[in-house]
């Protein structure tokens, strides 16, 4: 993390700027932060400078070191925007890249190190940041790419599964049907069979049949018992043969 060292004139901000130089040095981080808040606000109508650029740049590195990388990333691209050199541009681009990174935007870190290279390509240290946030960025889409294709085939194993035990149930739902119906037509032949038997043999008669034949047979017990007394009423006679 680069530090501007700014060697003020007399003004509020310039002011600020130096009791903040004099915190920091003393690593009274949220304190020294304050006071630069103080300076960029008295400043903040003279625009564009190496002061606006330089309150804003270690604003950045006080909030960084107190672990507020987000709010540290917002101050170094200001500082950046502020920047009318060069020099003052790849500081505070390089800082904005190592708090990006920090916060784990690598995508944002690698796009303020290129900023600080386009600036000045022999800046060796936004050289070797760039690299080593450019591996980690590729090993990270590679991970999630990997992790992608693993949801993707537990998705596909999922779903066959899920097709599988679906099969497996249609399948037992239609045996289970297909044995009902064949329990149902061997006991609809049995009944068929039994009535076809019944009809067919002569020794079985139903009730009605046998009642009829029963009250037949009584009939004709009596007429017979009417003939046999009329016989026995009448007398005989006995036939000659001359």
């Amino acid at each position: 993390m680069l530090f501007a060292t700014l060697l003020f004139g007399p003004g509020d901000g310039k002011k600020k700027g130096r009791k903040g130089n004099a915190l920091y040095a003393q690593e009274q981080y949220a304190e020294a932060a304050a006071e630069f808040r103080l300076g960029v606000s008295a400043v903040s109508e003279e625009g564009p400078g190496p002061v606006y650029s330089g309150l804003l740049n270690n604003l950045g590195a006080s909030l960084y070191r107190t672990g507020d990388t987000e709010q540290a990333g917002i101050a170094f691209s200001g500082a950046a925007q502020m920047a009318n050199t060069p020099a003052d541009l790849v500081r505070a681009s390089y800082n904005a890249g190592n708090a990006a990174a920090t916060g784990k935007q690598l995508e944002q870190a690698l796009a303020h190190y290129r900023r600080a290279l386009l600036s000045d390509p022999s800046n060796a240290d936004a050289k070797f940041n760039y690299e080593f946030v450019k591996r980690q960025l590729d090993e990270q889409q590679k991970q999630d790419q990997e992790q992608d294709k693993q949801n993707q085939d537990e998705n596909k194993e999922n779903e066959e599964q899920q097709d599988g035990d679906q099969k497996q149930e249609n399948d037992q739902e239609n045996q289970d049907q297909k044995q009902d119906q064949k329990d149902s037509g061997e006991q609809n032949q049995e009944q068929q069979e039994q009535q076809q038997q019944d009809q067919q043999d002569p020794t079985k008669m139903s009730q009605q049949e046998a009642e009829r034949i029963l009250d037949a047979l009584q009939n004709e017990e009596e007429q017979l018992l009417r003939q046999v007394q009329k016989l026995k009423s009448r007398p005989r006679r006995v036939e000659k043969d001359w």
